[in-house]
């Protein structure tokens, strides 16, 4: 996506405190929907946002937050402030996507915190959170009220590049050359309600299904443990204990089918492998094909080293997945290496996520 940079504009955020505290999110523009520009901090492997304006603010990506707040160092007033915005909008001509005006919105709702520790474990240069949760005060809900476009956003991120985040309808960078977005429902967990979560029904590697409990696959109604989330402040993704033994041993023996050998790991990972055995063909490496099996014959499909394996050091890929623990909150937590090369759209107003398949790399 890298190649794409060059083409937008910067995205302009500019915030300033309102006299009047109880500002409704609200703009006389009408645009399609927004563009935000990403970059992934190669430290913590957090996205973040680079705006530009009078007060710049370099701010980290939550998905499942419901809300959001900056860092003051000169303190805060009240709790909350008043936030004007001023973003590029963009839009679709004659069939390809073009950078539209910026467009602004005034009374958006910010949090304001004033100690520095809120800042620790966060990106150098961060000044606070990005919310996009299911709530009506994160990002997502209000810039739907103040331009009065659906309440949806999507992500196209990178490992590289970073990506791109995107608000309303789109439309969505490099979609004409991807296949059709799929669509799947979100669950609603009330212990976690500003979450996205899926029902993940089994996993297949290479065609072999998975031997795990599918009980933790689903959210208890009793204390909301269990199920399948996304969430962008987890690097890569986490599966509780049993799920991952059994996912790992699943995908070493396709592994083994295809030739390729394992080799000592390399930290974080428990598994990796020696990049001399995997097959090179000219669209990419050949790895073993992941699928999450959801309702309605819906299939999330990696197949590629962008999405599952991470390159760790010369001749060295590993596994790209994390054991979450024994007594996890939630069984599954997809992190932002899984959704990578893929168009992910999380639409609040029709209950739905919606998903391209990643492109190879």
């Amino acid at each position: 996506m890298a190649s794409y940079s060059s083409f937008f504009a910067f995205l302009f955020l500019s915030f300033f405190l309102l006299s009047v505290s109880n500002a409704q999110p609200s703009s006389s523009s009408r645009p399609g929907g927004l563009f935000f520009s990403v970059y992934r901090d190669q430290s913590t492997l957090q996205y973040v946002t680079t705006p530009v304006g009078k007060v710049p603010r370099n701010v980290v990506i939550d998905i499942g937050r419901k809300s959001s707040w900056i860092y003051s160092s000169a303190g805060c007033a009240s709790p909350t402030i008043s936030a004007v915005i001023t973003a590029q909008s963009n839009d679709l001509k004659n069939g390809e996507w073009v950078s539209g005006p910026n467009v602004t919105a005034t009374g958006i709702s910010l949090g304001c915190e004033k100690n520095s520790s809120a800042l620790r474990g966060l990106a150098k240069g961060v000044r606070g959170i990005v919310g996009l949760g299911r709530s009506s005060s994160s990002l997502t809900s209000q810039f739907s009220a103040a331009f009065r476009f659906p309440q949806k956003f999507a992500v196209e991120l990178s490992s590289d590049s970073g990506g791109s985040l995107y608000f309303g309808d789109g439309p969505y960078t490099n979609q004409n050359f991807r296949q059709q977005l799929v669509y799947t429902p979100l669950l609603t967990n009330s212990f976690f309600p500003s979450d996205y979560f899926v029902d993940v029904r089994s996993i297949e590697i290479d065609g072999s299904v998975v031997a795990i409990n599918r009980g933790l696959l689903t959210i208890n109604k009793s204390n909301g443990v269990g199920g399948t989330k996304f969430s962008t402040l987890v690097p890569y993704t986490r599966m509780e204990t049993s799920i991952f033994k059994a996912f790992t041993s699943t995908y070493l023996k396709a592994a083994k089918a295809r030739g390729i050998s394992t080799i000592a790991p390399v930290a974080p990972f428990n598994t990796c492998f020696n990049a001399s055995t995997i097959e090179n063909r000219p669209d990419g490496l050949v790895v073993p094909s992941i699928s999450l099996r959801m309702p309605n014959n819906v299939n999330w499909v990696t197949n590629g080293p962008g999405t599952t394996l991470k390159f760790a050091k010369d001749n060295v890929y590993c596994l790209a997945f994390i054991d979450g623990g024994a007594k996890p909150t939630t069984s599954i937590v997809i992190g932002g290496h899984q959704m990578q090369f893929s168009i992910i759209e999380f639409d609040n107003a029709r209950s739905r996520l919606g998903f391209s398949p990643p492109i190879q790399v």
